[in-house]
C-alpha cells in the first residue's frame, strides 16, 4: 500500500519467498527436500496466527460506536475485505489438499516430500493449464481486483500472480520468459510447490490486514481489545542450533504509554527496556536471553521447545503465555585425519565444529576410562588418547548430549632398522665402504598416516643393542650409533646386531619421551674387502 512500511512479518514473508523461488532452481538433495516441508509448517503456523490477527482487527471495526456514515461504511468495507480473503483462502487450502492428493489417497511421508513430478503433472500438462492453472490464476487476481475495488485506494493493491520479471533478484535472468505458472511450479518438488502456495496465502492475508488496518483508522475501532491482550516475544530467530543463545525482545501486543509492565521468563524478571520501534512511538519491552536446548528431536532433526512468560499490568490481571520455539539439532564434525584413524597410547590431535555455532566453549568429549582419555586444549580442540582398538566418544554442548561418535585405534607401527653411512642406506652388496669411521643403525617406518599425524609421537630411537663382531666378545651399545674404528673392524670383517630396543617420545610434554616399542630389528652386516 502506498505510504506503508514493511512490517518485520511481512520482511519475514519476503525473504522466505525469495529463499524458496531460488531453490526451486537447484537440484536438490532429499535433506533440502525435507526442508520445504519444515518450511510449510512455519508458514502453516504464520497463516493462522494472521487469521486470528485479522479476526481481531475486525472485531475491533465492527466494536466502534460512531454512528458516522464513514464509520458503517467502513464496517461494512470490512466485512467484505474479511470475506474476499476468507474465500481465497479456503479455495488455496483446498488446491493444497488436491495437489498433495493421488488416485484418492493423500501422499504422507517420504512419498510426499520425495515426489518431484505432482506439480508439473498437476498445473503445466496442456488440459491442466486450461483448468487448474487458470482458476488458480482468476481466483488470486479476482480477489486482487476484488479488494482494489471494495477499498478504492489511489494506489491499489498491486497483482500476486508475479513472474520473474516482478522481482529484481530474478529479473533478466533465466526465469524471464517464464509466465507465472511455469515459474511457481516448474520442476518444484511437491514439498516446495505447496510452500509455494502457502506463501501466497500469507500474502493474501497480508493484503487483508493492510486493508483492515486502512478501514480501522476510519472507524477509529481498536484491533485489541484490552481484555484480548496478549505477551508476545519478537525473537531473531525461532529456529535454533542447540548452544546458541535464543534471543528476543518480549512486549504487550497493544501496549499504551505510561504503562510501566513487569515481565517474566520462566517465573524470573527479566529486563524492561523501552524501545522506539518507529518514528515517535515507543514500547516497553523485556530482554530474554538464554541458550536454547532440547532432547526430543525428531527424524529431520527438529525439537519442539517453549518457555513461560507472564506480564504485570497494573489494574488487570496477569497475562501468561507459552512461547514456543524449535531447535535444531547441532552435528559435530570431525575435522582432522584422525577422524578416521587413531592410534593407541598415542596424542591423536583433532578439531571438532559444529555447524552454525562460532562459540564452541562449550563443546565437550568423553570417553570411558577403561577406553582411554580425552584432553581439551581449547575451544573445539582436542586429543584423544585410546587405550583399546575401540574408543566410544560421547559429545556434548553445554552439558547436553548431542551424540556419539566411534573411533577404531591400531598400535603404533614397528620400525625396521636401517644402516645410515652418512647419507646413504647400507648395500649388502657392497657392504661397508673401506675408511669409514661412522655408521648410524636407525629405525624407520614406512606409515605415512602416522607420521603425518602424530609427529609427536613418532620419533624412535634406539637405547640399547648387542653388536657380535666374528670371534669377539659381544659388546652392548647405548644408542644406534657405532664407531667403527674403535672395535678394530677392518675390510672383509662381519659383525651382526640383535636385541635391538627401541623407544619413542610421546605427545605429553610431561613423559619421559621413552615409550618402548616393539621392532623387529637386527642383523648382520660386513665390511667392504676393499
Amino acid at each position: 500500500m502506498a505510504g506503508g512500511k514493511e512490517t518485520p512479518r511481512q520482511k519475514l514473508i519476503g525473504m522466505m519467498y525469495l529463499v524458496l523461488t531460488a531453490l526451486l532452481a537447484l537440484n536438490v538433495s532429499n535433506a533440502v527436500l525435507e526442508k520445504f516441508v519444515i518450511i510449510d509448517t512455519t508458514l502453516g503456523e504464520l497463516i493462522e496466527e494472521s487469521k486470528i490477527t485479522n479476526d481481531n482487527k475486525l472485531k475491533g471495526i465492527e466494536g466502534a460506536t460512531s454512528t458516522s456514515q464513514k464509520v458503517i461504511d467502513a464496517k461494512v468495507r470490512a466485512k467484505k475485505v474479511t470475506e474476499l480473503a476468507k474465500g481465497t483462502i479456503q479455495y488455496l487450502d483446498g488446491l493444497k489438499k488436491e495437489l498433495k492428493t493421488v488416485d484418492g489417497k493423500e501422499l504422507e511421508g517420504e512419498g510426499y516430500w520425495a515426489n518431484t513430478h505432482r506439480p508439473e503433472e498437476f498445473f503445466l500438462n496442456e488440459n491442466a493449464k486450461a483448468t487448474v492453472s487458470k482458476k488458480y490464476i482468476d481466483q488470486i487476481d479476482n480477489f486482487v481486483s476484488g479488494l482494489n475495488q471494495v477499498m478504492g485506494l489511489k494506489q491499489p493493491f498491486a497483482k500476486l500472480t508475479r513472474t520473474a520479471e516482478d522481482y529484481k533478484e530474478f529479473k533478466g535472468g533465466i526465469h524471464k520468459d517464464k509466465d507465472f505458472i511455469t515459474f511457481s511450479f516448474e520442476g518444484a518438488p511437491l514439498p516446495a510447490a505447496v510452500a509455494t502456495i502457502s506463501q501466497l496465502q500469507t500474502e493474501i492475508l497480508d493484503y487483508e490486514a493492510q486493508a483492515l488496518d486502512s478501514l480501522n483508522a476510519i472507524a477509529e475501532g481498536v484491533s485489541y481489545k484490552v481484555d484480548q491482550l496478549v505477551p508476545m516475544v519478537q525473537a531473531q530467530s525461532n529456529t535454533l542450533v542447540a548452544g546458541l543463545d535464543y534471543e528476543g525482545s518480549l512486549f504487550v501486543a497493544g501496549a499504551a504509554s505510561g504503562v510501566n509492565p513487569e515481565m517474566f521468563k520462566d517465573g524470573r524478571p527479566v529486563t524492561v527496556e523501552e524501545k522506539e520501534i518507529s518514528p515517535g512511538i515507543k514500547i516497553k519491552m523485556g530482554k530474554i536471553k538464554f541458550p536454547a536446548s532440547a532432547t526430543n528431536f525428531d527424524e529431520n532433526g527438529v525439537a519442539e521447545s517453549s518457555f513461560k512468560v507472564k506480564i504485570n499490568l497494573p489494574g488487570r490481571a496477569p497475562l501468561e503465555e507459552n512461547i514456543k520455539y524449535r531447535v535444531l539439532r547441532p552435528v559435530a564434525k570431525f575435522e582432522s585425519v584422525a577422524a578416521s584413524t587413531l592410534y593407541l597410547e598415542c596424542g591423536n590431535e583433532m578439531s571438532v565444529s559444529v555447524q552454525g555455532l562460532t562459540d564452541l566453549s562449550g563443546l565437550s568429549l568423553t570417553c570411558s576410562a577403561d577406553e582411554g582419555s580425552i584432553q581439551k586444549m581449547g575451544p573445539g580442540k582436542f586429543v584423544l588418547l585410546p587405550k583399546r582398538p575401540q574408543m566410544n566418544v560421547g559429545i556434548t554442548m553445554n552439558g547436553v548430549s548431542i551424540g556419539k561418535n566411534k573411533f577404531t585405534a591400531k598400535n603404533v607401527p614397528q620400525p625396521q632398522g636401517t644402516i645410515k653411512i652418512g647419507n646413504q642406506d647400507y648395500d649388502p652388496a657392497k657392504g661397508i665402504p673401506a675408511g669409514t669411521n661412522i655408521i648410524k643403525y636407525v629405525p624407520e617406518i614406512s606409515d605415512e598416516t602416522f607420521l603425518k599425524q602424530n609427529q609427536k609421537d613418532a620419533a624412535y630411537r634406539i637405547i640399547s643393542m648387542v653388536m657380535q663382531i666374528t670371534g669377539k666378545t659381544p659388546i652392548t651399545l647405548s644408542s644406534g650409533t657405532i664407531e667403527l674404528a674403535k672395535y678394530g673392524l677392518r675390510a672383509g670383517d662381519t659383525f651382526s646386531l640383535s636385541n635391538v630396543q627401541v623407544v619413542r617420545s610421546t605427545w605429553d610434554p610431561n613423559d619421559s619421551d621413552a615409550k618402548p616399542v616393539q621392532a623387529k630389528m637386527g642383523g648382520t652386516f660386513k665390511m667392504a674387502s676393499k
